[in-house]
């Protein structure tokens, strides 16, 4: 594991893709606490108060399929989960990529990728709340510390997602798919409970089930019917 701090930077996932492209070895990983550029899946922004919360960017190199990325996906959320819950209770993945707790989202995870040969570079981003205090502008948004009312140190925060990342790999490697997926949905936010979704300009209720072998979300209506959702096809209104 190669890491590397920098007191500010515009994107860390972007660096990483370009330092990919060059020497950039397999579990190579850069971080800030002041990212300007920030941002999430279909260019949404990522706005964070310099110097309170953590950008983090990861390089693994395997010979996974596009369709495994799912799985990939799955695994990097179950494993944020995992060492945000040795801080806090109330930990819950939100479908497909956000981490949630308390009903608040602290944690946002980006994947870029790029192929070379038989290669995939695979570029995790996590983003994630951790000393911020202020979410005026974004209600639906907290930090580890409003939780719990304490401060941390941000390297100690990272060297554990780091750890964890490199110790749970065997996943990935071994392929255990199912494995990896029943953790997923067992963790998943408002899973068996009925929640208010939006698709396009119709606004339904729906329990959570679980997801498909594609990643879909899969919820059951009302009236017992069964729906697939791809991603960025539905919204949890929460």
């Amino acid at each position: 594991m190669f890491v590397q701090y920098f007191d500010s930077i515009p994107n860390t996932n972007s660096l990483l893709m370009e330092l990919s492209k060059k020497s950039a070895k397999s579990w190579t990983a850069v971080w800030t606490a002041e990212q300007t550029e920030g941002r999430g899946y279909t260019g949404n922004r990522w706005l964070s108060e310099p110097g309170k919360n953590i950008a983090l960017s990861l390089l693994i190199i395997n010979e996974l399929s596009y369709r495994e990325l799912v799985y990939f996906n799955q695994w990097i959320a179950n494993v944020v989960a995992g060492v945000l819950e040795q801080y806090t209770d109330e930990v819950f993945v939100k479908w497909p990529n956000d981490i949630i707790i308390l009903n608040k989202k602290v944690c946002g995870i980006l994947i870029e990728t790029r192929k070379f040969g038989d290669k995939l570079f695979i570029i995790s981003g996590i983003g994630l709340n951790v000393n911020q205090h202020n979410f005026e502008r974004f209600p639906k948004a907290g930090s580890l510390s409003l939780k719990t009312g304490q401060t941390y140190d941000l390297n100690r925060i990272v060297s554990d997602i780091l750890t964890a990342l490199e110790e749970n790999y065997s996943l990935i490697e071994h392929k255990e798919w199912q494995k990896i997926r029943d953790h997923y949905v067992a963790h998943l936010f408002q899973r068996n409970e009925l929640s208010a979704f939006k698709c396009e300009d119709e606004i339904f209720n729906a329990f959570i089930k679980g997801v498909s072998e594609e990643g879909e979300l899969i919820v059951e209506m009302e009236n017992g019917a069964v729906r697939h959702f791809a991603h960025k096809a539905v919204e949890l209104l929460y």
